[in-house]
Formats: structure tokens, sequence, C-alpha cells
């Protein structure tokens, strides 16, 4: 049940922060842009995983939208930010080997787990 209002308490900060939410670049438009998506990208991801009920996948799903949160605030930027490929890794369309999926998946930031989940 605790989970439960940390979830609520989260979303209920996303909507705020949206409502709060000026873009970098101050134009009107841009802000309501990116308003619009914080909310939208809100509203996909909770109803996607609200029918999941394995508490330490909801613990990380709260971590993630921290991070997310956290990072859009400071850099003013609502989008997620991107992945850097480790340069040991081939690029794709070269036979792929166990380690360069390794090193992939240990590379992904918490940030964007949910982002490759559709």
């Amino acid at each position: 049940m605790a989970l439960r209002k940390e979830v609520l308490a989260l979303y209920r900060r996303i909507f705020k922060i949206a409502r709060t939410w000026q873009s970098k670049t101050g134009e009107a438009e841009q802000t309501r842009v990116e308003r619009q998506y914080i909310k939208n990208e809100a509203r996909t991801l909770f109803h996607k995983n609200k029918e999941v009920t394995n508490e330490d996948e909801i613990a990380q799903y709260i971590r993630e939208a921290e991070a997310r949160i956290e990072i859009g605030v400071h850099y003013m930027i609502p989008y997620p930010r991107p992945v850097n490929v480790p340069q040991s890794v081939l690029p794709p369309g070269i036979r792929k080997r166990k380690r360069d999926e390794k090193l992939l998946k240990q590379s992904k930031p918490i940030y964007t787990k949910s982002l490759d989940k559709d």
C-alpha cells in the first residue's frame, strides 16, 4: 500500500511540474509543446505499467521516473537524454557478440529502461 501512495504522489508531482514548466528558450509555443509532452509521456508510461504488481519492479519504475524528473528539471529539457554506446561495441550490421550485447545493456541508464519495453 505504501508503494501505491508513492506512485500517486509521483504522478501528481509530474503533473505539477508540467503545469509550471517553462521551456529553456522561454517561447510560449515551445513551452506549450513541452508541457503537453510531459503530460502525454506520464499518462502513457503510467497507463502502460498499471498492471505491474511486483514491488521490486514498481520500485525500479519509481526510481526511473525520479531520475527523469531530476534530469529534466536540472537541464530544463523534458525529453530523455541520448544514450552513449561504449566505444568497444561494434556498429550495427556487424556480427554481434555476446559481450557487445552485455555492454549495451549495462550502458543503458535507468531513465531510459521503460522506453524500450513496447
